[in-house]
């Protein structure tokens, strides 16, 4: 221990006697210099294992783990032979059972005649897991509504048989048709949907070309004098509702002047619902004559398609719902609704 005077302790030295506890302050003493450098090692050494532990423990964690193997993860794809159509043309095509399920793509190229030859249950799931991925647009009146030819062009073709047939029975529902002569609601909505799948066979682009050189166009397939009747009964203000001539491709619009047509047709045939669909093809004063027997004649193809559309039907435990009366009022998505059956040969 040292001692250093104070002020007053240095005054007293010129006076008095030196008192070592006269006005001295105590200071401790420093520390060596070994014990500092001691305890920086220290220091340095526990700072330098913390670093170490850290580091080990940073890079195990980056250390990927082995990955499990592949063999028990992926199915070899299966070759599937299958038919795409373009146009009004079947061609064949290989694909695998993995696009058949999961390729929008493929689904595009691909009418309910291609389904046919597909494996059951691989057709029943590609089906399936198509329609489920449409599902915003198969039964939703509010959408058909902002759609136009062009956006049906990217849609499969069983999406749109399934979202047509709801348009179908949807403006069926909202005029009435056959209301007035007591015929049950079903029946001539299924019969209405089985004129367009006979007309045009669900397609939203058919033209039809006749001897004298007008067109049946659309997938209602209107004839001209249909069209222009149409645009003098909107004139008089007997229907409600004016299309131009490309509003007959759009399918929302062009179900809406079947059923125009097909309550026409009904009041022209005093009710009677097989004469109507005659005259619905052939006008009602050739309604009766040989070629005016009923529609709906199916080929092998369109046979094998209607089933493939009841087994789709099945699968997805769907079925025909009551409809609104008017067009504000949407149509509730869940369950889907689909017609299981449809109109055949008498």
């Amino acid at each position: 221990m040292h001692f250093i005077l104070t002020r007053e302790g240095g005054a007293a030295l010129d006076e008095a006697t030196w008192q070592t506890t006269t006005g001295a302050l105590r200071v401790r003493r420093r520390l060596p210099r070994h014990c500092v450098a001691a305890a920086l090692i220290i220091a340095s050494i526990a700072v330098a294992a913390g670093a170490d532990r850290w580091l080990r423990v940073i890079t195990l964690q980056s250390i990927p783990t082995p990955p499990a193997p592949t063999a028990k993860l992926f199915n070899d794809p299966i070759a599937v032979s299958i038919t795409v159509s373009a146009g009004h043309h079947h061609a064949p095509w290989v694909t695998t059972d993995k696009e058949l399920r999961e390729s929008v793509e493929l689904w595009k190229r691909m009418h309910f005649a291609d389904w046919n030859g597909v494996p059951e249950q691989l057709r029943e799931e590609g089906l399936r897991r198509m329609l489920r991925g449409y599902d915003h647009i198969l039964n939703n009146p509010s959408v058909w509504d902002t759609m136009d030819a062009f956006d049906w062009d990217a849609v499969p073709q069983p999406v749109r048989t399934v979202a047509y047939r709801h348009m179908v029975a949807y403006w069926s529902g909202f005029y009435d048709v056959g209301a007035a002569f007591n015929l049950p609601a079903p029946i001539v909505a299924e019969t209405l949907a089985a004129i367009v799948m006979s007309e045009s066979w669900f397609d939203h682009r058919s033209r039809s070309k006749n001897r004298d050189g007008t067109l049946d166009i659309g997938l209602a397939q209107a004839s001209l004098f249909a069209r222009e009747r149409l645009r003098e009964l909107h004139a008089g203000g007997r229907v409600d509702a004016f299309l131009s001539e490309d509003d007959y491709y759009n399918p929302w619009r062009a179900t809406r002047f079947a059923a125009l047509w097909m309550k026409f047709m009904l009041e022209e045939s005093n009710g009677d619902l097989e004469h109507a669909v005659r005259a619905y093809n052939r006008g009602t004063s050739d309604a009766l004559d040989p070629p005016g027997h009923p529609l709906f004649f199916c080929g092998a193809n369109a046979v094998g398609s209607l089933h493939t559309q009841r087994r789709c039907a099945a699968g997805l435990g769907v079925h025909l719902a009551a409809w609104p009366r008017g067009p504000s009022q949407h149509i509730s998505r869940s369950p889907l609704t689909f017609c299981a059956s449809w109109g055949r040969t008498g």
